[in-house]
């Protein structure tokens, strides 16, 4: 299967999430968030063991501020998960590409990354021919 075949109406964004967990413990808090986080991490005050954390990259994304990169398992790089566009370093490698050669490819797909959801709507995310998780190897 090509695509990560997402249904929004199946999604439970974080806030829905924080709503019903805050009916319990309506103190929870938010901690401090680095530069470039992708999740958004909660505690409770007074407790020093115990955190919660959302990935919530469909309903409240954080793409313009991700500064992850990867490389999947057959050696091509993806600046972004839910992009299609992949340059293979592997094969640059193979064919002698220096370290400068390398990081101007890697530079400039740095450079074309999309704002949000590799240049996609969330509602075109499942149509995509971007390859899953499993098949990248994550």
């Amino acid at each position: 299967m090509i695509g990560n075949r997402w249904e929004m109406e199946k999604i439970v964004s974080a806030k829905t999430l924080l709503d019903k967990i805050r009916k319990h413990h309506p103190n929870i808090e938010a901690l401090p968030s680095l530069p470039g986080e992708t999740s958004r991490t909660y505690h409770l005050p007074g407790t020093h063991i115990g955190r919660i954390g959302f990935i919530s990259s469909m309903t409240d994304h954080f793409c313009g501020t991700c500064n992850r990169l990867r490389i999947t398992a057959d050696g091509n790089l993806k600046v972004c998960l839910f992009g299609e566009d992949e340059v293979s370093l592997r094969d640059l490698i193979r064919k002698g590409a220096d370290d400068g050669e390398l990081l101007e490819v890697i530079g400039k797909a740095v450079g074309n990354k999309k704002e949000a959801h590799g240049g996609m709507q969330v509602d075109e995310l499942k149509y995509g021919n971007n390859r899953s998780m499993i098949r990248i190897g994550g």
